[in-house]
């Protein structure tokens, strides 16, 4: 849904001459929309893909760069819009084959995207809310295939509720208040997602630590029905790409607990209905952490830690300061 921080209102030309076409035109191009809104909170709301953080940076000026493509003002103002929450756990049902298990993954998410929505010839600016809340339940095999190598295919379903809030503050569209109401504004709609996705994942422990190489494929498509544009919602469609590579280094051990230093780099390629809102076809994010395994609450908390991402190339693109919590 980050698209709504950078896409403009519905243009009010369509109602100057309000004919079939124009408004053929309007509703193909709400549904577009809706359908990037909800295929970019399946790539958002993915955690190994995509990094939110507490507080927002440009990496430009903390670390005294000129690189247009790993931040800039209007990057990290997006990321500001955005509040994202996510709630995600994972449990293993009981084995019956050896180095062969399964998992259920159960995850409560929320995306939100504020932001003033400016005219030329206005002086006051409208102010447009818009919310996906998903609920998300995964059935994933899992086969060691040997001491490094494992496969992990999966199915995963989303359930997605789409609301835009919309607050008439300029003159400019309230005379078309009432014809956008309930239609295109301030209105809901729903979508199914399912999302079939493959992972191949390499793992070397050491004395030292350990490192991991993983490679994941996924596809996404659903149905969409609800009030907005008279339940022409579409389907959202898309596929992403994975590649990352980790390292945990450690620094000390007592007992059983470990601190240690964390640090990843991946790369994402997209495609669908996630490329316009995040205006690439591909992009990087590296992460640098300090990580503590408290040995407290095992089954819910692996380890937890500071420190700080750096998204390149999209239209995301900037640093976070990031809360660490079970990276394995």
């Amino acid at each position: 849904m980050a698209n709504t921080c950078w896409t403009l209102i519905v243009p009010v030309f369509y109602f100057a001459v309000p004919t079939n076409v124009q408004a053929n035109q309007l509703s193909d191009l709400v549904r577009k929309d809706i359908e990037q809104n909800f295929a970019t909170s399946v790539l958002l709301n993915d955690t190994d893909v995509f990094t939110f953080g507490i507080n927002n940076f440009d990496p430009n000026k903390v670390f005294r760069l000129d690189n247009e493509d790993i931040g800039s003002n209007d990057s990290v103002s997006r990321r500001k819009n955005i509040t994202s929450l996510s709630l995600p756990y994972t449990f293993e049902l009981p084995a019956y084959i050896e180095d062969n298990h399964q998992e259920v993954t159960l995850r409560l998410s929320a995306l939100r995207t504020e932001k003033d929505v400016q005219y030329a010839s206005e002086t006051v600016s409208d102010f447009q809310k818009e919310t996906v809340i998903s609920g998300y339940v995964e059935f994933a095999n899992v086969s060691q295939l040997d001491e490094y190598w494992s496969f992990h295919s999966a199915i995963g379903n989303h359930i997605s509720y789409y609301r835009n809030d919309f607050e008439y503050r300029a003159n400019i569209l309230k005379p078309v208040a009432e014809q956008l109401d309930r239609l295109y504004l301030n209105t809901d709609a729903w979508a199914y997602i399912i999302e079939p996705k493959i992972k191949l994942i390499y793992e070397d422990k050491n004395n030292w630590g350990k490192y991991k190489l993983s490679t994941s494929w996924h596809y996404f498509n659903g149905v969409g029905w609800g009030e907005a544009n008279n339940g022409n919602i579409g389907h959202p469609e898309g596929w992403y790409i994975a590649n990352e590579a980790k390292i945990f280094y450690d620094l000390v051990r007592w007992d059983k607990n470990i601190t240690s230093m964390y640090s990843s780099i991946r790369r994402i390629d997209i495609g669908g209905d996630t490329v316009a809102p995040m205006g690439t076809t591909s992009y990087y994010e590296g992460s640098v952490g300090w990580l503590l395994n408290p040995n407290l609450f095992n089954d819910w908390v692996d380890n937890v830690g500071i420190g700080f991402t750096i998204n390149y190339g999209s239209s995301l693109k900037g640093g976070s300061l990031v809360i660490f919590f079970n990276q394995d």
